[in-house]
């Protein structure tokens, strides 16, 4: 670990390549040097990786691609938010003692600033400028990434930029995006939903060519921003810029009137036209299923491709869990869903957590309560954000002692403070995702939304038999007390721990700490 001096000499994370420079000097950066092919072998390696590591996968920089050689662009990067070390390291938390939680309360603050962007006059991703015959995407080593896919995937991890026809509010998402051939890309959204959906109807009505810019290699905060869910009218530069400290610099296009990242690695820029669609997909999408009907997509016609000298492809492998878009929307997930539920008034939050292991569709949230029916409350809000399209299926509410981010002690409140009849509640064919595997082809677009209320029962009396301090002693509670050691016990194990020699085995099967070890933590830790 670097000491403050050297954390305070490092150099500013502003672009894709200080970023991998970071990387690097932290140890979280792998060369891969072998050859490997860009058709389903890539996303292989990749795949084993994150199945295999885990939370311990490295982001991972592929050098050596087949058909993809020197002086022309060679490299792809992937990887990057596969840890929440590398997401910590982004936001200045110590990487090797915060916590999920740590991660969400930072980001919620950030999602509340604004600092607009810096338009500039010449940037790095104009080094090079491909128009007309020269346009070719695939000059990129653009993988394809699982066999089942209906092609290659030129945007994954990326930012698609696109701008209100009536005002001047620049959206930036990340939707993805399909290589139909050099010159025409398939991008996958649905007109009306989304942010850029919404963009789109506009188009539409005045029968308008859509600019569209799709940034590719990108200052870290950009593409962690892009899949957020920040309010309709805000600009995710503004968010960055936050995140940043400082202005995200943008350029004009060079063929759209749209501010681009001014030191991306790639930009493509072209027009949607509200007319043209082709068919696109299927693709292993968040779920881990092709759980979606391929069809028709909006059509975008390439006018310019610009990009840096020796330019870093960026990519991200969807599917099965955990990958790197399940651990950033996890936290961004969480994070404005906190906020959003503080905006509507609901009191006693205490922590979110947007389950990563479930692809994102369970959501955790930690409440003290302090009125009848407050799971209730949370989950009017929680479903009335558009994420909830997407995601949150299902809705579990627990007491302030459960930590949201531990499957198991979820799973432990939900057998013991769960009586089925009264706290588990079904709201059928609510608006819902078209990936979803469960649903049928024929109902795509809908799901049943689920919440269970895993909080002590809010009208039960205190009984003399669960006193604080045991039968009949201390004060009556509302409902049994857990097993749960006194705070003396605590204090007296934890200090001589050392003195007992107690160490863990060298080999084991499952996780190497338990569900309650919060129990032993300062309450000040707890907090």
């Amino acid at each position: 670990m670097m000491n403050d001096q050297s954390q305070a000499n490092l150099e500013p994370i502003d672009d894709l390549r200080s970023w991998l420079r970071r990387l690097e000097l932290e140890e979280h950066l792998t060369h891969v040097t072998e050859a490997v092919d860009w058709d389903l072998e890539l996303s292989g390696v990749v795949r084993r990786t994150y199945d295999v590591l885990g939370d311990a996968s490295p982001a991972l920089l592929f050098e050596n691609i087949n058909g993809y050689q020197a002086p022309e662009p060679n490299k792809l990067f992937i990887g990057q938010f596969r840890s929440y070390s590398r997401i910590c390291t982004l936001l200045d938390l110590d990487p090797a003692t915060s916590t999920r939680r740590d991660i969400v309360r930072r980001l919620k603050t950030l999602f509340l600033d604004e600092i607009p962007p810096l338009e500039v006059a010449e940037a790095p991703v104009h080094e090079c400028i491909d128009e007309g015959d020269a346009i070719n995407v695939l000059k990129f080593p653009v993988p394809r990434f699982n066999y089942r896919d209906g092609g290659r995937y030129v945007g994954t991890m990326h930012a698609v930029i696109t701008k209100d026809l009536n005002s001047d509010w620049v959206n930036l998402g990340l939707y993805r995006v399909m290589v139909h051939n050099e010159r025409e890309l398939g991008i996958y959204f649905l007109p009306g939903r989304q942010h850029i959906g919404k963009q789109y109807l506009d188009y539409a009505e005045r029968d308008e060519p859509m600019p569209v810019a799709i940034a590719i290699g990108l200052d870290p905060r950009l593409a962690f921003i892009a899949s957020g869910n920040v309010p309709a009218g805000v600009c995710e530069y503004d968010i960055a810029g936050s995140m940043k400290g400082g202005p995200i610099e943008v350029v004009k296009g060079k063929t759209v009137d749209l501010p681009v990242p001014a030191k991306a690695e790639i930009v493509i820029e072209g027009f949607i036209d509200p007319k043209e669609f082709r068919d696109e997909g299927p693709f292993g999408e968040y779920p881990g299923y092709y759980g979606e009907v391929p069809g028709p997509a909006p059509l975008v016609r390439v006018t310019a491709v610009t990009h840096r000298q020796d330019p870093v492809f960026q990519a991200s492998i969807e599917g099965h869990p955990i990958n790197e878009s399940h651990v950033m929307s996890s936290v961004m997930k969480s994070a404005t869903i906190w906020n959003e539920l503080e905006h509507n008034g609901v009191p006693g939050i205490q922590d979110v957590a947007c389950v990563p292991e479930a692809s994102n569709a369970h959501m955790v949230v930690s409440v003290k309560p302090t009125v009848p029916a407050h799971a209730d409350w949370i989950a009017s809000v929680v479903w009335g954000t558009s994420s909830s399209v997407w995601l949150f299926k299902h809705l579990f509410v627990v007491d302030d002692d459960i930590d949201p981010w531990d499957i198991g002690q979820v799973s432990w409140a939900m057998a013991w403070r769960v009586k089925a009849s009264e706290d588990i509640k079904v709201w059928k064919n609510h608006r819902g995702s078209p990936i979803d595997p469960r649903q049928e082809p024929e109902q795509k677009g809908y799901w049943d939304r689920v919440l269970i209320d895993a909080t002590r029962p809010w009208g039960w009396q205190p009984r003399a038999v669960w006193g604080s301090e045991g039968v009949g002693k201390g004060e009556p509670q509302k409902f049994p007390p857990t097993s749960r050691p006194d705070q003396n016990t605590i204090d007296l194990v934890n200090q001589k721990w050392d003195r007992y020699g107690i160490e863990p085995v060298g080999e084991f099967i499952g996780s190497p700490v338990g569900i309650m070890r919060n129990w032993w933590q300062p309450p000040e830790d707890q907090e």
